[in-house]
């Protein structure tokens, strides 16, 4: 027990300074399609800074065959790529409403996702 204890205090400790803490989980997607709505389940990935502001956000979707990755630059600000559109774009996440309920933001054009920060 002490050895693996110990071995875990040395992992710790061996992580670089710059290392951004990670965070993966799963929640609501909606795709909105020529007035169809379609919900999928999907994975967010967000790596933050220290301080703990967003730096980077993926999220992928097995159902609408889409992924989006999403990253902070210094100079545009918050930029978006998508597996549909194929390029880099600015993109103000904006609040949506599903059935009702406003806990639901736009991270592109037609794809809303549930419980996600703005940070």
């Amino acid at each position: 027990m002490m050895k693996h204890f110990l071995a875990f205090l040395l992992l710790l400790t061996s992580l670089p300074a710059s290392a951004k803490p990670v965070f993966k989980y799963y929640t609501t997607c909606i795709l909105e399609s020529s007035g169809t709505v379609t919900a999928d389940m999907c994975t967010v990935v967000e790596t933050r800074e220290k301080s703990g502001s967003l730096k980077t956000r993926n999220i992928y979707s097995d159902r609408f065959s889409l992924t989006i990755k999403s990253r902070f630059d210094k100079e545009k600000g918050f930029v978006t790529w998508d597996s549909h559109n194929q390029f880099e774009y600015k993109w103000n996440y904006m609040v949506g409403n599903y059935n009702g309920v406003q806990s639901y933001t736009y991270v592109m054009p037609g794809i809303l996702v549930e419980n996600v920060s703005w940070d």
